[in-house]
């Protein structure tokens, strides 16, 4: 172990004689300063008591503007009206909880007369008590000056000095009566005032006549007291509280520090007589340990390699110049230290201490410690610590020498590796998806994850791709590209991206294939398997449940117009009867004509053609039958839905208008699906009408062209509209503005739009009601 011994000082007599000096010069200052510490003293307590007074007098007459503002609060509520008898016991039941100074909280009449009491549990008065004597006459000042008002002091119900803040109250110009805080003097000042302070102080309260109302103690203060006198001025009420601060000590108190600085200037003379005899003896051992510390110094810093030298407390003892430029820290700030080390990263404390414990306790592995360690600007870098037991001159273990090498490079490029293998593996081995590596050629599977594992066998790596994923692998003719023909210049390259059944499992894959060169060069064939057997499952269920929904809904919506439809269908069978029973007639009494017959017979054929059209409307409506898409005329789609939708028009005298501009293309959409929609949307604008005046009842249908793709057609009515809320909820699943809507038309009518690859979409009209749009394809015209 290396002990630096101190430079050699340079001979100098008169510095042996200085201490002496001064010694001297330090006692007469210390008594110099002894005696103006015992003069500030005294100045010191009277600041303490003046602060401590100011303090006390802003206390106690916070606390009290406090509890008038509380009563100027419930005087405000009572003015208004806005308390009742509960509300004061709840809010001043609570106040004179959280101020134990306060007894009670009551409300007066104007003649002194108690009536309300808060708490109810308080027994410093109680309801249809009659205030008298100076509680009177603070109520009666209080109504007269119309502001608050403190009571003389009177004794309370245990004798103790007590007082009012009355508060009067007015409502309308007359006076009403008065909020009173029935407040101990005694509670005030311990409430306001610590225990602390009362220790210190003898505290008294006095009068405006300098009456002692109240005292803290009964002791009799000393001739060396400090003491003082504050005001509390009350409202029609003022007190002083005399303050008394006692002192304690004997005579010989003041001589007692002197004498101590005496028998210390003593002490520290003989000391230092004998402290100048030791350091003479140490000035020829220091000159001896400096030429052999010259030559050992000169010898470590010669090295490139970190030395380190340690206690067996692990204390640092020696650190060379390799070290320092290894950590960054100079010497002196190494040298003296104890674990944790400033060279020892935060994150790494548990580790480095388990390896100094080791080393400290003589197991320190022969091929040392692998560690990582910190410069001082923060930089991590790791090193290898190698341990040697540190022998002194009597063959006694002093400590350990450790020597450090830096090994970051080298680590920095073997961790790198095994960290992008690790990251690789767990990223992969993660997914749900089933991966695998296969070679082209040979098909060998070069790597496959955990999932494809789990679907495939656990011993798929090594074996023919082919035959493993038999089950579920794509045909060749559905290949982009033949993996086995393509070059270097042509990965990567997709070859596959389509949904697979598995042959054996039944489930549902999405196979995403490419193409790309291998760490070795090679082209391979990587495969992303993911299971979407739950998806199709849903996308099914939804679509039958679709086609559910909106059977059902032509169902309803033809229930609701069975009774209209009745009385369509009764006008052509009625019309038909006649016609017939006319023609009888006329055979029955033989004056006829042939043509007046036909003529007849023709109208009871087309009102016959009339009733089949609207019984097959109805039946086509019902029927559950899968979408077919084809090209219809907008017009002749519209005039079937109206041909249901007049029935309905014309029972609650709606009026409606249909404007088609010439020469529309035709949609390409199924017929009975788009006629729900509108029929939906026209009975829902007619229904939303029947609240306006009739002239207003008018519901409008019109279609143009958006684009080359698609038609948009709007139906407006001229209702109650819809409100905000109402616009962006409409759409949802069994939300309903009718009071006995089911809340689903709509949202069938949506998903047959979006079915459409179209957009269903509400907006406001602005001279009132609602405008419903929905957009459908065009038909593409055959390219010439």
């Amino acid at each position: 172990m290396f002990i630096r011994p101190p430079a050699q000082p340079r001979r100098q007599t008169w510095l042996w004689f200085a201490p002496y000096a001064a010694i001297g010069i330090f006692a007469l200052a210390m008594l110099v300063v002894t005696g103006l510490l015992q003069w500030r003293e005294l100045d010191t307590a009277r600041s303490a008591l003046e602060g401590d007074m100011h303090w006390a007098e802003r206390t106690i007459e916070n606390r009290l503007h406090a509890h008038i503002d509380f009563l100027g609060e419930l005087g405000r509520d009572q003015e208004f009206r806005q308390l009742d008898y509960e509300g004061f016991q709840v809010r001043a039941g609570r106040y004179v909880g959280e101020n134990p100074e306060i007894q009670a909280i009551v409300w007066v009449d104007t003649d002194g007369k108690v009536e309300w009491v808060a708490p109810n549990e308080a027994t410093a008065t109680f309801v249809g008590e009659q205030l008298a004597g100076p509680r009177l006459a603070a109520l009666q000042e209080a109504l007269r000056g119309r502001h608050e008002v403190v009571s003389a002091d009177y004794p309370d119900d245990l004798e103790r000095p007590a007082h009012d803040i009355v508060f009067p109250v007015r409502r309308g110009g007359a006076d009403v009566g008065a909020f009173i805080a029935l407040q101990s003097l005694e509670g005030l000042l311990r409430a306001t005032l610590p225990a602390v302070f009362t220790a210190r102080y003898k505290l008294s309260v006095v009068d405006a006549g300098q009456r002692e109302v109240y005292a803290n103690s009964s002791v009799k203060p000393t001739d060396r007291q400090l003491s003082g006198e504050i005001s509390i001025d009350m409202p029609g009420n003022r007190l002083g509280l005399n303050i008394v601060a006692y002192r304690g000590g004997g005579a010989w108190l003041p001589f007692l520090p002197a004498a101590l600085i005496i028998v210390l200037t003593l002490i520290a003379s003989v000391t230092l007589v004998q402290l100048r005899r030791h350091a003479q003896s140490r000035a020829d051992t220091e000159e001896e340990l400096r030429a052999a510390y010259a030559f050992r110094q000169a010898m470590s810093n010669s090295m490139v390699t970190g030395l380190r030298a340690i206690d067996l407390e692990g204390k640092i003892t020696f650190v060379n110049s390799a070290f320092c430029r290894m950590t960054g820290f100079d010497e002196s700030e190494l040298v003296g230290i104890k674990p944790p080390y400033p060279y020892w990263p935060p994150e790494e404390f548990d580790q480095l201490q388990y390896n100094i414990n080791t080393a400290l306790a003589g197991k320190a592995p022969a091929s040392g410690f692998e560690m990582r360690i910190m410069r001082r600007n923060g930089e991590r870098f790791d090193v290898r610590l190698y341990f040697s037991p540190l022998i002194d001159t009597d063959g006694r273990q002093i400590g350990w020498m450790a020597s450090m090498n830096d090994i970051t490079e080298p680590k920095r490029i073997r961790v790198e590796l095994e960290r992008a293998h690790e990251r690789f593996a767990t990223v992969i081995d993660g997914l749900d998806s089933a991966v695998h590596v296969a070679e082209v050629h040979s098909g060998e599977i070069l790597f496959a994850n955990r999932a494809f594992q789990a679907i495939f066998g656990y011993d798929a790596v090594g074996r023919d791709s082919g035959l493993v994923t038999a089950a579920c692998r794509p045909p060749a003719d559905a290949l982009l590209a033949d993996p086995t023909t393509l070059n270097a210049d042509e990965l990567p390259c997709e070859l596959f991206d389509g949904e697979i059944q598995h042959a054996l499992t039944g489930h549902w894959y999405h196979l995403h294939e490419r193409a790309i060169r291998w760490v070795d060069g090679r082209t391979v064939r990587v495969q992303i398997a993911a299971d979407i057997t739950d998806r199709k499952h849903v996308e099914e269920v939804n679509l039958q449940q679709q086609k559910r929904l909106e059977q059902t809904s032509r169902l309803i919506t033809m229930g609701e117009m069975a009774s209209s439809l009745a009385h369509e269908l009764n006008q052509p069978l009625s019309a038909i009867a006649n016609y017939c029973a006319g023609c009888v007639k006329r055979m029955q009494a033989g004056n006829y004509r042939i043509d007046d017959l036909l003529a007849a017979m023709q109208k009871a054929s087309d009102q016959a053609e009339r009733a089949g059209k609207i019984i097959r409307r109805m039946r086509d409506m019902v029927k559950k039958s899968d979408p077919k898409r084809e090209p219809v005329a907008i017009a002749e789609l519209i005039d079937e839905a109206r041909a249901f939708a007049d029935i309905e028009a014309q029972r609650t005298g709606a009026q409606i208008v249909v404007d088609l501009p010439e020469n529309l293309p035709r949609i390409v959409v199924d017929r009975i699906m788009i006629e729900q929609v509108l029929l939906n949307l026209v009975k829902n604008g007619i229904e939303a009408m029947i609240d306006q005046p009739r002239e207003h009842r008018r519901l409008s249908i019109r279609a143009c062209p958006t684009s080359d793709r698609m038609l948009e057609i709007s139906v407006a009515d001229r209702g109650h509209g819809l409100a905000g809320t109402d616009v962006e909820r409409i759409f949802a699943p069994f939300y309903t503005t009718k009071p006995d809507g089911m809340g689903i038309g709509l949202a069938i009518c949506r998903s047959i739009i979006e079915f459409h690859q179209g957009r269903l979409w509400v907006e406001p009209r602005r001279d009132g009601g609602t405008i419903f749009r929905f957009t459908v394809p065009i038909e593409e015209e055959p390219d010439e």
